[in-house]
């Protein structure tokens, strides 16, 4: 479901969140993974700020030398878009 193979944790690296799915303790991947689309979990985690985060992270990671050419750019024009409106102001 999420990429990530099941496998101990220790507790320390563990962040909690506000989602919650009922299953009994010692579960199998198909029951997590069925109470996790049944509840839409990951839908909604997908849409915390914490996510979209994770998500521009990742998208920024994997750019290529010319898109984040282009990034700057935009950047730049954007500065010099807000200069001007708060010049004339």
């Amino acid at each position: 479901v999420t990429g990530v193979p099941r496998h101990m944790m220790p507790v320390r690296r563990l962040s909690l969140t506000d989602f919650r799915v009922k299953i009994g303790r010692g579960a199998r991947e198909k029951t997590l993974k069925k109470a996790l689309e049944t509840d839409d979990t990951l839908k909604k985690w997908s849409e915390t700020a914490w996510a979209k985060k994770l998500a521009a992270k990742k998208a920024r990671a994997n750019m290529t030398d010319f898109e984040r050419f282009k990034v700057m750019v935009a950047k730049k024009k954007r500065s010099v878009e807000v200069k001007k409106a708060l010049k004339k102001k």
